[in-house]
């Protein structure tokens, strides 16, 4: 770790207690922790924490496997910031690879951490009720039903999509197109979390896949994912593309090939919390073509880096906090 620039490692805990007891000594900025521990594992640690020390930024270490992607993903719904991989065996230096990925990780982490608490916290961590259609409000309602709903978001993205997929009714009636910069057992983990845990049935998008009312389609990864026409029908194509912004699936890549499509296809674009910039020149390419565009507002986002920059660029209609996206969703939709 001293390998860190701007970073000091003030402590090092040998299982989840000792880790939650130096914590409130120690007082740190951030804490990178396993999920695999003695006494505590990693999500109570977390979930403590909350209550504990909610300013703490909390970095997850985890590996791609079937075991660890489940509990990964509900460390971020309980209020992790965001994870890193373990490096592989198979790699020549384990070390160097871990500390690539933290020197990118670690500089965002700190800076959120001088600014998360206790409210924002508790946006990601608690599911509200259903939306009550009957709700009176000044928003903007479309002109014409819609025809599909895209969203994309990167880091704190699985709570975000959670507490937004979650508050839409089960009679919601369009389909729904999810791009989350995660690695590929995760985002098989994420569709099969959605689909037990929101009204809507969800899965993984598959080449070919027709998109139907109701129903929530998640990228894959190591591919992007383009909505195409076929007849009267919408359906997912695949691309083994290069990545873009470094990312593959990439929300930039799924929202330009909806342009294509634009107006005759109407569609609401939806940009949540993430770092960088992907997906904010798409969705402004798609209001240029009468999309309706909506974006995670700052206070509420984990990082506004990608909903930041789709309203930096003039794309958004509308900048809503997190618990007001879906009544947004459905308002600006028809659906």
């Amino acid at each position: 770790m001293s390998q860190l620039k701007h970073v000091e490692v003030v402590g090092i805990a040998k299982d989840g207690r000792d880790a939650l007891n130096k914590i409130k000594q120690l007082q740190p900025d951030v804490v990178t922790l396993d999920m695999e521990m003695p006494h505590f594992h990693g999500i109570e640690v977390i979930e403590c924490l909350q209550h504990e020390a909610p300013d703490v930024c909390v970095l997850v270490i985890s590996s791609e496997s079937e075991t660890d992607d489940e509990k990964t993903l509900k460390a971020l719904q309980v209020g992790a910031f965001d994870f890193v991989l373990k490096p592989k065996a198979s790699e020549r230096d384990p070390t160097a690879v871990l500390l690539k990925m933290l020197k990118k990780t670690l500089p965002h982490a700190r800076s959120v951490s001088r600014v998360i608490g206790c409210d924002k916290v508790d946006t990601f961590s608690r599911v509200s009720e259903p939306l009550m259609l009957q709700q009176k409000s000044k928003r903007m309602r479309a002109a014409k039903k819609a025809d599909l709903i895209a969203m994309g978001s990167s880091t704190g993205g699985p709570a975000a999509l959670h507490k937004v997929l979650s508050m839409l009714p089960a009679n919601f009636s369009l389909p729904i197109t999810v791009t989350q910069h995660m690695p590929k057992l995760f985002l098989q983990s994420l569709a099969d979390r959605l689909d037990r845990e929101t009204k809507l049935q969800a899965k993984l998008a598959k080449d070919g896949m027709v998109l139907e009312g109701g129903c929530i389609y998640v990228a894959p990864g190591d591919v992007h994912m383009e909505i195409e026409r076929m007849g009267a029908k919408l359906c997912v194509k695949l691309v083994d593309g290069e990545k873009v912004h470094h990312c593959k699936p990439a929300v930039d890549v799924t929202f330009y090939s909806l342009v294509k499509l634009l107006p005759r296809t109407r569609c609401v674009a939806v940009v949540l919390t993430g770092m960088g910039a992907d997906g904010a020149a798409g969705a402004k390419a798609m209001r240029d073509k009468q999309a309706y565009v909506i974006a995670q507002d700052e206070q509420s986002s984990v990082v506004w880096g990608m909903p930041g920059e789709t309203v930096k660029c003039g794309a958004a209609h509308e900048v809503l906090p997190l618990n007001e996206i879906a009544m947004g969703i459905v308002q600006a939709s028809g659906g």
